[in-house]
């Protein structure tokens, strides 16, 4: 949630309604995202066939997650929530939302955070009454306002982490597997393979919550912005076993925006067994030289602080460097 918080008793005197929101409301609620990147240079682009696929989510329900506050017909903020599933004893579900830059310090935020909260408490009883939910956002560091926002609400600073960004146009030489292994490009029929992958991959990390099935299509293989040509595997010789992964996305929004085509890194790991033996970095020069080769002006990434694998290092020695930090809040709900 992005904007700042009013004085006491001040949203009085803004005369806003929150309803939900519809897909007929997508083109508005695409048209604010775009508006609030340019003043908060989030460099997150969505379009309005991106809203559609968030809506089509079947894990949300329509009519209570997406929210809109509405100043008469005018769309000025929002907020979403999502869950996810059990991690570490708690029920984890996702939380974001914004105003509009011009009317922030009006009170707006505040009964979106106050709304959000409430909604994302309500879903956690609904579905796991038995675990204290545990509401999840991610924001620019940089962006004050809207930790004071989050604040107010009780949530606090977790984590860390970092979006990195590297140009194609001039690349480090790749490293190639060692031997008794072997890249191949992805394939549908590794879909379920590769899900399972990534969660044993990731599930040493702080506060992992484990991918289900239909969150992993929703939001990775049968999204519009996957890209399978692009995104690549690690097997054992011999074998179809996958030991490390690389899967990678391109929003069509972002070239709209911007001009360029940036490959988006979204997921890379490598079994516990298996690491340190440099697979992760043939996969990541891999996929950069494709990605140059297919006409990509950059790729990007995020990593955590946190990360136990030192994917840090790895990425910078492939020519990434960190482009903006941001910072993970958390609110426990116990019911």
């Amino acid at each position: 949630m992005s904007g700042c918080r009013a004085p006491p008793g001040y949203a009085d005197a803004v005369d806003i309604s929150l309803r939900p929101l519809t897909r007929g409301d997508i083109p508005g609620w695409a048209d604010l995202l775009a508006r609030i990147e340019k003043v908060d240079r989030t460099g997150e682009h969505y379009g309005a066939a991106d809203l559609e696929e968030e809506m089509a989510n079947p894990e949300v329900v329509l009519g209570k997650d997406f929210i809109g506050a509405f100043d008469g017909p005018d769309l000025v903020g929002y907020y979403s929530v999502r869950p996810r599933g059990e991690a570490g004893g708690h029920f984890m579900l996702h939380v974001e939302g914004s105003v509009l830059p011009a009317r922030r310090g009006q009170g707006i935020g505040t009964l979106l955070v106050a709304g959000m909260v409430k909604r994302a408490s309500r879903v956690g009883a609904e579905i796991r009454r038995d675990l204290p939910a545990r509401l999840v956002s991610t924001g620019l560091t940089s962006n004050l306002g809207q930790a004071d926002l989050l604040g107010s609400a009780g949530m606090r600073a977790e984590r860390w982490g970092f979006r990195m960004l590297t140009p194609l146009h001039d690349l480090p030489p790749t490293q190639p597997v060692p031997d008794g292994y072997g890249i191949r490009t992805y394939d549908q029929s590794m879909a379920s393979v590769l899900r399972e992958t990534h969660n044993r991959a990731f599930r040493d990390h702080p506060n992992f919550t484990p991918w289900s099935e239909i969150t992993w299509k929703q939001f990775v293989t049968e999204s519009r912005s996957f890209r399978p040509h692009l995104s690549f595997v690690v097997v054992l010789d011999g074998s179809d076993e996958i030991v490390a992964y690389l899967q990678t996305a391109e929003a069509d929004a972002n070239l709209e925006a911007t001009g360029r085509r940036e490959a988006y890194v979204g997921r890379i790991g490598t079994l516990r067994e298996h690491r340190g033996q440099g697979l992760a970095t043939a996969l990541l020069g891999h996929c950069l030289q494709v990605c140059r080769h297919t006409g990509y002006d950059e790729a990007s990434l995020d990593v955590d602080s946190e990360n136990p694998s030192g994917a840090l290092s790895i990425y910078e020695r492939a020519g990434f460097k960190v482009e903006s930090r941001w910072t993970n809040y958390f609110l426990m709900v116990v019911p």
